[in-house]
Formats: C-alpha cells, sequence, structure tokens
C-alpha cells in the first residue's frame, strides 16, 4: 500500500542542521500491522507525520495506492489535547464528519455501524471532559474510525494507560484493525506491545536515524494477552533485543 524510498528529514536551528531520518526505505502491504520501535526522539513521531502529510520529508518518495490524506485516521498520543472538552463524546467522534459537512442522517448512520462493528461502548452525552484516560482513549479511537479509514496511524496511543487499560486496548486494536481490514502503522515504546500487535516491527536507530531491521512477525490472529508467555513470543522477543541494544547503542 505504501511504499518509502531515500527519506530523508533534517532541520536547520540556529544555523545548524540536525539529520533526524537518515535514508528510510520500507515498504508497507496493504491490511497489514507495522509496528514502529525505536530510541525516545529518534524520530518515529516525524516518520508516521511525514507518511499522514502532517510534514514534509527533505528529500525522498513516499507512494501509495490510495489517497492517503483522504483515506487517514489518526489516533494521537496525548490524546486529551486533540479532544474538543467542550463537546460532548458523541460530537467528538462525529467531528471530522462535521467537518466534511456530512448530513445528520448519514452522521447517526455512521456512528451507529462503527459502535456496532467496533463493540465499544460509551455513553454519547457525557462531556468528554469527565472521561477516564482509557474513555477517553476510545472516543479518539472512535474519531478515527468514523471516516472509515483505509490506513491507521497511532503514535503510543496508551503510553499514559494503566496496565489493564492498556492491555484491554491493545486486544481491542488488534481485532479491529483485522476486523475492519485496515492499514495500520503503529508507534511503540514497549517492545513486548511492538511484538504482540506487528506483522512486521521495524526497529529505528537512534538519530540521525536509520531503519536497524524489520523482522516479520508470524503469530496467529486473534491475539490475547496470554500470547507473550508462549515459547514463539519469547524467542521473537530474545531476538529484538539483540536488535534493540545495536539500534539504541547500548554498550
Amino acid at each position: 500500500m505504501i511504499q518509502i524510498r531515500n527519506l530523508s528529514k533534517s532541520y536547520i536551528l540556529k544555523g545548524i542542521t540536525k539529520n533526524i531520518l537518515d535514508n528510510i526505505n520500507l515498504d508497507v502491504a496493504e491490511h497489514s500491522f507495522t509496528t514502529i520501535f525505536g530510541p525516545n526522539g529518534c524520530g518515529k513521531s516525524t516518520l508516521v507525520n511525514i507518511i499522514a502529510g502532517l510534514d514534509t520529508a527533505t528529500s525522498g518518495s513516499i507512494q501509495s495506492t490510495t489517497d492517503l490524506r483522504n483515506n487517514l485516521g489518526y489516533v494521537f498520543q496525548d490524546y486529551r489535547r486533540s479532544l474538543l472538552p467542550w463537546k460532548s463524546v458523541k460530537e467528538n467522534i462525529l467531528f471530522p464528519l462535521r467537518l466534511k459537512r456530512v448530513s445528520n442522517v448519514h452522521c447517526e448512520k455512521s456512528l451507529a455501524e462503527i459502535i456496532e462493528l467496533t463493540g465499544i461502548s460509551l455513553d454519547l452525552k457525557q462531556n468528554v471532559f469527565s472521561l477516564s484516560g482509557g474513555q477517553a482513549q476510545l472516543v479518539c479511537i472512535l474519531r478515527a474510525l468514523i471516516v472509515r479509514p483505509k490506513l491507521l496511524i497511532l503514535d503510543e496511543p496508551f503510553a499514559a494507560l494503566d496496565y489493564e487499560k492498556t492491555i484491554f486496548l491493545r486486544e481491542l486494536i488488534s481485532s479491529i484493525s483485522k476486523k475492519l481490514a485496515l492499514t495500520v502503522l503503529f508507534i511503540s515504546h514497549d517492545l513486548d506491545e511492538a511484538i504482540y500487535l506487528g506483522d512486521q516491527v521495524i526497529f529505528l536507530t537512534n538519530a540521525p536515524t536509520k531503519i536497524d531491521n524489520i523482522v516479520k512477525i508470524d503469530l496467529p490472529f486473534p491475539r490475547e494477552q496470554n500470547l507473550t508467555t508462549s515459547k514463539e513470543f519469547i524467542i521473537y522477543k530474545e531476538n529484538a533485543l539483540e536488535y534493540v541494544k545495536r539500534a539504541f547503542s547500548f554498550n
């Protein structure tokens, strides 16, 4: 679905050039789940923002079989700041459709369909400022899915949540991605999470960031949390730790 070739990104700050991404080459297959794992500040968010059209590359190319800007859902790490606190749960979810001036009838139909497909249950009349962290992130997920995107980007979406909510949402996202036949790019700082969710894991180095390795994850779906204690999962993790040590430049 997406082909990235020789993609680089640099900034000029106070007259000094800072290289962020260095010659990234990556293929993302349609309906695949790609997790991106790398050190803090290495440019993970910059990479997906360039793919999403929120940032521009210094050089290189991105080709896609679909119009990404009109077929994209994005779930941000800082979900609280991405919500509209003066609006209800319902109106936050519908916000992308409101921007497109979609009719009320179509909005109601789309909302009912996405709730049924995902199985997510929320009080639609509730104000979002009163939601728990997990509930607020569910609103963000539904808002990203309401436009029925072909590509879903999630930027460390569970980083601020407790363990119980994180486990629930991992299983939910894994299930939804397959049910809706989505192509997913998921940034993670958790190695178990990256392996658990992904069809492939992209290991990035410290900046200037390169791809250290791409690991295909051949584990069955649907995936549940007990998978992380299986022999196959542990082998993937042990091998991945070698990439992590090298990519993060540990001594």
